[in-house]
């Protein structure tokens, strides 16, 4: 199941020195992927083409591009924006996107500046980023949503992309139950959205619309995995793959005709990726040791995965997705940008009420402490005193 990966020997070598890694993206267009190192402060850009050899599919990477920058302080998620750019996610930092040059030779470095960042100066909401993902909503708007891991919340931000990727907005939409959210993934319609809650050992599936926020509890839980970190959804969101940080297997889930389930949902299979030398090396405890990111380019029909004792390794998709959902279409991401812009519309509204009712309550809050004071009380004579001499001028000057 696992497929051959080819390249130059540098470029292999490359990859294989990369160390801890927490996530993998593939472009939209599948001719690049991006690694998070987190060990090292950097990005792994690497070129990649899919080939058939002895009537085989495999893999080939042309080329490999170290990306550092001083925005990036322990990278840990990363998403494609566009096939030129990329959103990574920085455990001690903020998320900074980046425009990533053509590569020159196989193996190269660069240093770069972020082309925008959400941080603590565009909302305090942000707080030790881990994993994001992101979709265009139509009219220049994008949408990211991001796992404030060790906060325990999911923030959503709208960008206008118009204007260089501004912020616009964020919010907090899922709290309720959450321990170490590890993983996002939204299905192609945006319809759901997966949460991996690592320390609590579920993905969490929430509908993905305007009533969504931050007390909601999950439309459904999946079980019986160990630690969930990476997620993805396939065969046009019919499947969810997990990887199990914990274990040294993808899990595959898949959805009901009728939809996501209610309630709890055991794997319908676990696929592994990851012999047992090579999973036992990197096991120096119950969380590590088992894939850490994972993703699909469907059209090739691949998967990929990635974990610091095995930085990059393809599996043939359709091998592992059940027969009749094999080859099956995805929603375009037009389909559903109308809807998309209409729920952050209705959140975006929602969100400036409840600021402004929470900033009103204070106003009021403060005023009434401020009359409840001591020195208010006994300052109220000479006030009314005050307010007496103002109205007797006004009225001398008046005649």
């Amino acid at each position: 199941m696992r497929l051959k990966c080819t390249g130059p020997a540098e470029v292999l070598e490359t990859i294989a020195a990369l160390g801890r890694t927490e996530d993998v993206s593939w472009s939209p267009n599948g001719r690049r992927i991006a690694l998070a190192g987190i060990a090292v402060d950097k990005l792994l850009i690497l070129g990649v083409d899919c080939r058939i050899e002895d009537g085989h599919k495999c893999v080939h990477v042309s080329d490999a591009m170290q990306v550092a920058s001083a925005s990036l302080k322990r990278p840990h998620g990363v998403c494609w924006v566009s096939d030129g750019t990329v959103a990574v996610a920085s455990r001690e930092g903020n998320v900074s996107f980046f425009d990533i040059p053509a590569a020159q030779r196989p193996v190269s470095a660069c240093r770069l500046q972020p082309l925008a960042t959400v941080g603590k100066g565009d909302t305090e909401l942000l707080k030790s980023p881990g994993s994001l993902c992101a979709r265009p909503l139509g009219s220049g708007l994008l949408e990211l949503w991001v796992c404030n891991g060790f906060a325990h919340y999911v923030t959503h931000h709208l960008l206008d992309a118009r204007s260089g990727l501004t912020h616009v907005d964020a919010q907090v939409l899922m709290r309720e139950g959450l321990e170490v959210p590890d993983g996002v993934a939204l299905d192609p319609a945006g319809d759901w959205v997966a949460i991996s809650n690592h320390d609590r050992h579920v993905v969490a599936l929430y509908r993905n619309d305007a009533r969504l926020e931050a007390a909601a509890r999950p439309s459904a839980e999946l079980h019986g995995l160990s630690y969930p970190h990476g997620v993805c959804f396939a065969a046009g969101g019919s499947v969810l793959l997990v990887a199990d940080a914990g274990t040294p297997h993808i899990a595959l889930f898949r959805r009901a005709p009728q939809g996501w389930p209610d309630g709890a949902s055991e794997p319908h299979a676990l696929v592994r990726v990851l012999d047992d030398a090579t999973f036992r090396k990197g096991q120096h405890n119950p969380r590590e040791g088992g894939p850490k990111g994972v993703d699909v380019h469907e059209p090739w029909g691949l998967l990929v995965t990635t974990c610091a004792e095995q930085p990059l390794a393809f599996f043939d998709l359709e091998a592992i997705l059940p027969s009749d959902l094999r080859q099956q279409d995805t929603l375009a991401p037009a389909q559903a940008a109308g809807e998309g812009l209409r729920t952050a519309m209705l959140r975006l509204a929602r969100g400036v009420s409840a600021r402004e009712a929470l900033l009103m309550g204070a106003v009021r809050n403060e005023a009434a402490l401020m009359r409840a004071s001591w020195s208010w009380r006994v300052t109220a004579p000479l006030r009314s005193l005050a307010g007496g001499w103002l109205r007797w001028i006004s009225r001398f000057r008046k005649h």
